[in-house]
């Protein structure tokens, strides 16, 4: 209750674009970065990342390094909230989570090709 009482009122826009950073930034690149990097040919891109974690970080700890970075733009945002530029932080967020969305999914795709590849050819 106290929490809520020091939480500004987000107007819908605010909330859709943090929804949207969630859903890229947050699942997006979750998921497509932990299917990944389960497969051998594939490791992390990031160098925060690998130096943090690994090449192949777990999805426990790289859940925890995405929601920490989250945590500390909202509180970001929270901090300059009454400013006109405090929304470009969800949106830059959310344009981050496409992007790296995007890549991730071209390597997955460009990963099962050539093992696809690979394996037509061992026969």
């Amino acid at each position: 209750m106290v929490l809520a009482s020091l939480m500004p009122s987000l107007t819908s826009v605010e909330i859709q674009w943090w929804l949207l950073a969630l859903l890229f930034y947050g699942a997006g690149d979750y998921i497509t970065t932990v299917v990944a990097v389960r497969r051998a040919d594939i490791v992390e891109a990031n160098p925060a990342i690998r130096l943090l974690l690994s090449e192949q970080p777990s999805p426990i700890g790289f859940a925890v390094v995405k929601s920490t970075a989250l945590l500390i733009c909202f509180l970001g945002f929270l901090s300059i909230y009454e400013s006109a530029i405090a929304i470009g932080i969800p949106v830059m967020i959310t344009m981050l989570g496409v992007l790296v969305t995007a890549v991730n999914l071209r390597t997955l795709a460009r990963s099962s090709t050539q093992l696809h590849t690979s394996r037509s050819a061992d026969r």
